[in-house]
């Protein structure tokens, strides 16, 4: 029986996919369970997890320095995961990037502090994640050691597949499902409606999203030099200013993230139009009112991903500008990889072409969204599936196996039916 979870991935309270994350982990683990768990949250801010998740067993795990801890390196991740019955990573914190910087990087942590819970008889599992990248000797036997002690590995995309057959795993309680945030909850209507009336803006009229990010192309893996600012603001804004010379709309900027809060205000100054031009996000919106007025737009042009997965969860249509895989990934799982853009032709009229193309097809993407987004979300729900079979002592090889046939029969996974043929 599983009476508390240590959740582990990136939970300041900055980013509002994170946070959308962990709601959407504890609302579909507790409805599967039939009770109300307790989950353990390493954070940086225990404020932010008392007050975001009230309606949740959800206890705040200090690991700011003076509890001896370096970020997630630290004796209260540590003692939590020897504490409770089960640790799940979440979200896409197990990639390679600055390896050995436990501020930045949480794969090298977990490697040398998960061993110990695994010792000491307690399940871990991977809850939904996204894989990768890793590019580095030290950060694929890492990743490949860590992976191997997992009770279950659901992972949220294809990519994720392809990297455990590319550093070697032999794990076979593998799963694929799809992004947890999917289902976190949302804002009612009337609250999104009380803070378009307070931007200005009629809830149901057309208005064009934008969500950007601080990384721009740096994690695109392309052949080049990483675009500066000056050069990613100077072309995102004059595309989106050619783009409203035919589609006069208002504009709303949803940051998703605290630090995209600078390059956005930039890009926004850069619009020229008659009509509204606006700027709102997670820094005064909780993760659920950011939800709902990113699911009340009409299209919304994003980089982050939880950005798209949050707008797409409310059936938004979304035109993806793939600043890391993960991104297009998504777009693909969604049927709409034609409306997801590499940074390899970032110009101008490129830009322009793609924002307009997307606007006019905005009817049809929402309406595919609307078949395809339901299966996603019951797909998201078998990661708390597999904590519940663990709850109740079923065999975790029986049941990923009866779901995998699921996704066989569905026409998931093409990487998946080559490994459980």
């Amino acid at each position: 029986m599983i009476r508390s979870i240590t959740l582990l991935g990136s939970s300041s309270g900055r980013n509002a996919g994170d946070a959308a994350l962990m709601s959407g982990i504890m609302d579909s683990v507790d409805k599967e369970i039939g009770s109300k768990i307790t989950y353990e949250i390493p954070t940086i801010s225990p404020s932010f997890i008392k007050r975001e998740y009230k309606d949740y067993n959800a206890k705040p795990i200090s690991i700011m320095p003076w509890n001896l801890s370096v970020k997630m390196l630290g004796l209260p991740t540590y003692n939590s995961v020897l504490r409770t019955d089960l640790s799940v990573i979440f979200d896409a914190v197990l990639f390679d990037r600055a390896l050995f910087n436990p501020l930045f990087n949480f794969l090298s942590s977990f490697y040398l502090m998960l061993p110990a819970a695994k010792k000491k008889g307690k399940l871990l599992g991977c809850y939904n994640c996204g894989l990768g990248p890793v590019t580095t000797k030290a950060g694929r036997t890492m990743l490949r050691d860590l992976l191997e002690q997992m009770d279950f590995i659901a992972v949220r995309d294809e990519g994720a597949l392809r990297v455990m057959e590319d550093i070697g795993v032999k794990n076979p309680n593998r799963l694929l499902t799809a992004d947890a945030a999917l289902n976190a909850p949302t804002a009612p209507k009337e609250r999104i409606s009380e803070i378009f009336d307070s931007l200005g803006l009629r809830l149901g009229e057309e208005v064009l999203g934008i969500n950007v990010n601080k990384y721009l192309d740096s994690w695109a893996g392309l052949s080049k030099e990483p675009l500066s600012k000056e050069q990613f603001v100077n072309i995102f804004a004059e595309a989106i200013n050619r783009f409203l010379e035919k589609y006069p709309v208002p504009v709303l900027f949803v940051t998703t993230q605290h630090h995209d809060i600078e390059i956005t205000s930039l890009l926004r100054s850069k619009i020229k139009s008659k009509e509204l031009v606006l700027q709102i996000g997670n820094e005064t919106l909780t993760h659920m009112e950011t939800k709902g007025v990113l699911g009340a737009l009409s299209l919304l042009v994003s980089m982050r991903l939880h950005a798209g997965i949050l707008a797409t969860s409310e059936l938004t249509p979304i035109l993806g500008l793939a600043y890391q895989p993960k991104v297009k990934f998504y777009a693909d799982m969604l049927g709409h990889g034609d409306y997801c853009h590499s940074f390899a032709n970032f110009n101008v009229a490129y830009l322009t072409d793609a924002i307009i193309q997307g606007w006019e097809a905005k009817q049809l993407l929402k309406s595919q969204l609307a078949k395809r987004i339901p299966e996603l979300q019951k797909k998201a729900n078998n990661g708390a599936k597999l904590v519940a079979a663990l709850h109740n002592g079923l065999n975790i090889q029986k049941v990923i196996s009866e779901l995998n046939q699921e996704n066989l029969v569905q026409g998931y996974g093409e990487i998946l039916g080559q490994q459980t043929a």
